[in-house]
């Protein structure tokens, strides 16, 4: 179970930080499956292939379910950056840095579904395969294919248009 909780503990973390925007909420996401584990595990059993797939499932489950009781504060937030954003618009033009670029695709996450954000999340930051992802969503690797080239298509329309690049 220590080799288990060594190995997946800090990809798990970042991929629920990722999903939740909130590294509390991510530990407690991350805590919740290890206990599932946990309660499941019994003495001499071995972490095999599926078990990753099964680790990142229940994270993401229980990253939805907080996604879910965290939702009207998420609006509330996005709603004042929105603000920020149009009072702050229409000044010099100044060319972004890479960390203003990574910050600015985190802060359109929102236009995915938490499907979306979860196949991308899986395929780019975990790099996960979509054989992988598939068993983690529970569809075939066609779909997420469709999925992933979906979320890629409207997280870059997002970007254009927060830099001013979309009519």
């Amino acid at each position: 179970m220590e080799t288990v909780i060594d190995t997946y503990q800090t990809p798990l973390l970042r991929y629920a930080t990722s999903l939740l925007n909130n590294s509390t909420l991510a530990q407690d996401a991350v805590q919740n499956a290890l206990v599932k584990l946990f309660r499941q595990w019994k003495n001499g059993m071995r972490p095999d292939a599926r078990l990753k797939a099964w680790l990142f499932q229940v994270v993401h489950n229980e990253a939805v379910d907080l996604i879910r009781s965290e939702e009207r504060l998420r609006r509330h937030h996005e709603g004042h950056a929105a603000k920020v954003l149009d009072e702050t618009s229409g000044g010099l033009y100044e060319d972004r840095k890479p960390d203003e670029r990574v910050a600015l695709v985190q802060q359109c996450m929102g236009v995915l579904t938490p499907l979306q954000r979860q196949v991308l999340l899986l395929r780019m930051q975990q790099e996960l395969s979509y054989e992988e992802i598939a068993r983690v969503i529970g569809q075939s690797t066609g779909y997420v294919g469709f999925i992933l080239n979906q979320a890629v298509t409207k997280l870059s329309d997002a970007v254009r248009k927060l830099e001013g690049g979309a009519q």
